[in-house]
């Protein structure tokens, strides 16, 4: 643990820096925004670590307020974010919980969440990245570099990847080999009305990778139909029961 606390120490200060260099740079009306913690909840051998593409943001146009609510701080634990703001009724938190927990908002407190495109809060991943390609490239490259996920450390039993993009993207990272899309490995797909028209759509996949199940689901935000929803969750609750099965095989191996 001691070791991970390290390496996030040391993060935490490089993405600071980042920020300051970066925002010196940027367009004084476009700054990046940070709200000083990249990893939130349990970070050591988690029970599932939740990976988005980067964190979103509702109030962008709010120039003085992005300013003053990016927060260069330490590095600190603090509880899975998903917590708070479920409480504060944010929807996409509270479907987490609903699909993926079961509807045990006390599961997050053994779960870790963070990104992987980027650290830096936008509206969307399109804004982010025209923000960073603003920058010069070798600070380009150090942004890239900066969201490498110590996954080894970090050690979760499980990794929930919210969304394609962010499926394809660990693969191509982190799974040794892979360069085709995520949708050449087996999805289950469900038949959804969209626009009034019926079409199959994919919703859920998984792979394998270092001994961790890696979980690909399409993103929470987007529309998802009952039936999807309930089978996702019935994924999840078998996910738990082993889950809850090998801590109480390895309580009862001490």
């Amino acid at each position: 643990m001691a070791e991970l606390i390290d390496i996030f120490t040391q993060k935490q200060q490089r993405i600071n820096d980042f920020v300051r260099r970066a925002n010196t740079l940027l367009p004084t009306d476009n700054p990046l925004y940070f709200d000083g913690h990249f990893i939130t909840g349990q970070t050591d051998h988690p029970d599932i670590l939740f990976i988005g593409i980067n964190p979103g943001h509702r109030d962008w146009d709010n120039i003085e307020g992005r300013l003053a609510n990016t927060h260069l701080v330490l590095y600190q634990q603090q509880p899975c974010k998903y917590i708070a703001a479920a409480a504060m009724g944010n929807r996409f938190a509270r479907r987490v919980i609903d699909v993926v927990c079961d509807g045990e908002v006390s599961r997050l407190r053994s779960c870790a969440e963070t990104s992987l495109l980027s650290y830096f809060a936008s509206p969307t991943e399109r804004v982010v990245k025209a923000q960073l390609k603003q920058l010069p490239k070798e600070m380009q490259v150090e942004h890239r570099q900066l969201t490498q996920l110590p996954v080894k450390q970090i050690n979760p039993r499980h990794i929930v990847c919210i969304g394609w993009r962010t499926f394809d993207e660990f693969l191509i990272r982190y799974v040794q080999g892979f360069k085709d899309t995520s949708r050449s490995l087996p999805t289950k797909k469900l038949p959804i009305c969209m626009q009034g028209i019926d079409k199959m759509m994919d919703y859920y996949t998984k792979i394998e990778w270092n001994g961790i199940i890696v979980h690909g689901v399409r993103h929470f935000s987007t529309p998802l139909s009952r039936a999807m929803l309930d089978d996702m969750n019935a994924i999840f609750q078998d996910v738990w029961a082993s889950i809850d099965c090998d801590r109480t095989i390895s309580k009862s191996s001490k």
